[in-house]
């Protein structure tokens, strides 16, 4: 599946800037894919340590952090001969071992010829927290749900993405043009751009598979929620998860923390807000008083919406059908 994340991991590649990589994004946005498809395209090799699934990894990152034994202890264990320039390392699930992630300082430092890439659930979450970060030693690259370009390309439709993007005109497309577009956009606001949701509409066009698929990552989600959260801010973390659709349906113009409950205040919930923001879960979208640039000086920061990452999901949660969203 063709990502836009590409190009931006290519011009990292080639920058004189270049430091080590971490690719934030939330669960199940294409992280692991997008940086296993650019290591087998651009690299000699790829050397991927997943540190989930291995846990014998962390041991390695227990003593020296020096960058030249690391290599040689982690060419051992991949049995893979890693190449200054020549191969990608991927740490993946970072977020499970801190001296890993503080690393990433030493190999800026010291040896910013071996090329790194990493990426984790919820390291948002946990960069925001982690007191060992490398500050100022590492790139940055987010990586959302597919754009409604990207989904264009990846139900077969790239012509048609290529002449949206180059459309410069302010005469009206073509009708029979526009009605197509229509209709894509109208499946796409049902499908939205989560991977596994586009390859499933993609491959067999199954859309009742597809929103079995969005519940699946909700409750994927929720499950992080008590897994990964401050207890003290759990359940205030699901009340604002689902607060969003319900909040939306109404004409309110901004976020309005009374239908919580009564005595709600903004204040209660700075936490959760964070923590769903720093998870990439949702979207803060705040009040502009003056369409003018910079718009970020013109806003009020007491007045918001917010929303969900995923429009798909956005609908799955809301419990909207495809026949409400395609043919509404």
């Amino acid at each position: 599946m063709k990502r836009d994340i590409t190009w931006h991991l290519e011009e990292w590649k080639k920058s004189h800037r270049r430091k080590p990589l971490i690719l934030n994004g939330a669960r199940q946005v294409g992280k692991t894919y997008s940086l296993k498809h650019f290591g087998k395209s651009f690299y000699e090799k790829m050397a991927y340590f997943n540190f989930e699934k291995d846990e014998k990894l962390s041991q390695y990152f227990k003593g020296t952090l020096d960058p030249k034994q690391l290599i040689k202890t982690l060419s051992i264990h991949a049995e893979i001969e890693i190449k200054p320039y020549k191969t990608l390392l991927i740490f993946d699930e970072i977020q499970e071992c801190p001296k890993a992630l503080n690393s990433l300082k030493y190999f800026c430092e010291e040896a910013n010829e071996y090329h790194i890439a990493a990426a984790g659930s919820l390291l948002g979450v946990k960069t925001s927290q982690e007191k060992g970060f490398p500050v100022g030693k590492v790139n940055f690259l987010h990586l959302y749900p597919l754009n409604f370009f990207e989904f264009l390309s990846a139900t077969n439709n790239e012509k048609l993405r290529e002449y949206l993007q180059q459309y410069s005109s302010f005469d009206p497309i073509a009708n029979p043009l526009h009605e197509k577009l229509i209709k894509l956009l109208k499946l796409y606001l049902f499908i939205g751009g989560m991977p596994e949701a586009v390859y499933e509409y993609a491959k067999y066009e199954n859309l009742k598979v597809v929103r079995e698929i969005h519940l699946e990552i909700l409750n994927a989600y929720e499950r992080d929620f008590a897994k990964h959260a401050p207890s003290q801010e759990i359940m205030k973390i699901i009340t604002v998860w689902k607060q969003v659709h319900r909040q939306l349906a109404k004409e309110n113009k901004k976020f309005i923390f009374s239908a919580i409950r009564k005595s709600a205040r903004g204040r209660d919930y700075e936490e959760a807000f964070q923590w769903l923001l720093d998870a990439g879960l949702i979207h803060k979208s705040y009040f502009v008083k003056t369409p003018k640039f910079p718009l970020s000086a013109y806003a009020n920061n007491n007045i918001f919406k917010i929303f969900l990452l995923d429009v798909g999901l956005l609908g799955a949660q809301s419990n909207l059908s495809a026949q409400t969203i395609i043919d509404g």
